[in-house]
């Protein structure tokens, strides 16, 4: 029998910890997130963790979720490896469950101290009882949801149906719909309001996140609703975007952050991924972790792939200037060029086209690139002194001009004639940008396997 706050202890005899075990937790009460935190649910159903043999020892400790239910699930009763039930749920729903994490209820404040993963794995059980909720559920029935999901998976594909047709959640009437994944999506993007213990903080996206350049606003008030001003000039506020994979985890370029009016905050990222390709593969979760002083509040944006007509970045990479990379290698230093900015100024000849430049020092540093700063050089290389930067750039294949250095990283190119085409279709214009770094100029392979001293954009302009 659990204890009031959940937790258990069982003994298991040392000659089972070499075999696969099954954790399994049926019956009493819970706090259902998305109605209620005052334990409304009375009939809780079965939640469930697999365990690999030999990875247990007296210290363990054992974690039931959603999450970790659905993939125990595809295993006991579907027949599936664990490896290939990781797969399966991962490429739904981004994340691999973890049973060594303890979840938080991430609508108390006990939440607010708690570490990042345990916040992390704490709002995925919330986004699956908000998602029961938006589906006509009871708080009881998402139990019965959690079976189903499992079942929809077990064909290898969310989709509401499996091999025998549209799956039934238990007896509530209801059947997963053939846009589940959709919904779990937009279900887990739908939470735009955080809190900390001395702030309430809203997300406002300025239209559909894309990867590459985005921007977003962060509207911070105290406890009396009042706004909360000057964080950005006293250094208190930052933001640490994360990207979790299936198998590591990595950050991504920051642009900057100023104060628009009293209390918000314009910020702009700079995506080096998205969520899912468009053929549908999943890439891992987002989070963006925002800091004001010592406190934190998270959200979790859906960062979708940007159109293909436009290239949001080319990488070019160093010669001499290596880092050393996770797995102790001497490899390339890689600089993300990003489109930053697209503009037609007045009159014929004068568009104007932007990047930002940020290079890479370790999977969760990747800062503007400004002459003068040192870069560090991976996992222990040595510093790299960045003493010249020179950015240049031809279009449609014509000769190269010198960029502008507007600071942060980020050069202009202006007095551009690019191509916008007379009928409906649009036109797309090459630019070819040159980045020369402490006399080394970076370079790339192109799609012939040559190797060249420039990255490719493609820009399309509306047709006149």
């Amino acid at each position: 029998m659990t204890n009031a706050d959940g937790s258990y202890s069982i003994d298991v005899p040392d000659s089972a910890l070499a075999f696969d075990l099954v954790f399994e937790s049926t019956g009493g009460v819970f706090d259902d997130e998305a109605t209620d935190a005052a334990g409304i649910g009375t009939d809780a159903g079965s939640l469930s963790a697999l365990v690999a043999g030999g990875s247990l020892d007296a210290t363990s400790s054992v974690h039931v979720t959603p999450g970790t239910t659905i993939h125990a699930d595809l295993v006991t009763d579907y027949g599936k490896t664990a490896t290939d039930a990781k797969t399966a749920f991962f490429t739904a729903f981004a994340y691999n469950p973890d049973f060594t994490i303890q979840p938080v209820d991430v609508t108390e404040p006990a939440a607010l101290t708690a570490n990042d993963l345990s916040r992390l794995s704490g709002f995925r059980a919330l986004v699956f009882s908000q998602l029961a909720q938006n589906l006509g559920l009871t708080a009881a029935q998402q139990f019965d949801m959690f079976a189903a999901l499992a079942q929809d998976l077990s064909d290898g594909t969310l989709d509401g149906v499996d091999a025998n047709g549209p799956v039934a959640i238990g007896a509530s009437g209801i059947s997963l719909p053939a846009d589940i994944l959709s919904q779990y999506i937009a279900t887990a993007a739908s939470f735009t309001e955080a809190t900390t213990a001395s702030y309430t903080v809203q997300y406002e996206p300025s239209g559909m996140t894309t990867h590459g350049k985005d921007t977003f606003s962060l509207t911070i008030t105290d406890g009396s609703g009042l706004p909360v001003t000057g964080l950005v000039d006293n250094g208190s506020l930052s933001l640490m975007p994360m990207m979790y994979m299936n198998d590591m985890m990595h950050s991504t370029p920051m642009g900057g952050i100023t104060e628009s009016a009293s209390g918000v905050y314009d910020v702009i990222i700079y995506y080096l991924m998205p969520s899912r390709m468009m053929d549908g593969t999943t890439m891992g979760t987002w989070d963006l972790k925002v800091n004001i002083g010592s406190e934190s509040a998270h959200f979790y944006p859906n960062v979708q792939m940007a159109m293909m007509t436009n290239t949001v970045r080319v990488q070019l990479k160093g010669i001499n200037d290596t880092i050393i990379d996770m797995n102790g290698l001497e490899v390339p230093r890689t600089y993300n060029l990003f489109r930053d900015r697209l503009a037609t100024l007045d009159g014929d000849n004068n568009d104007e086209f932007d990047v930002f430049i940020a290079p890479i020092e370790t999977m969760t540093s990747f800062p503007a690139l400004i002459d003068g700063m040192t870069l560090m050089s991976g996992m222990g290389g040595d510093p790299y002194l960045v003493d010249g930067i020179t950015v240049e750039a031809s279009v449609n294949d014509g000769t190269f001009v010198a960029g502008i250095d507007n600071g942060n990283g980020t050069w202009s190119f202006t007095g551009l004639t690019l191509n916008s085409g007379t009928g409906m279709e649009p036109v797309a214009n090459t630019i070819c940008v040159r980045l020369t770094v402490s006399g080394e100029t970076k370079t790339t392979v192109d799609a012939e396997g040559n190797t060249v001293d420039c990255g490719t954009f493609t820009v399309t302009l509306p047709s006149m």
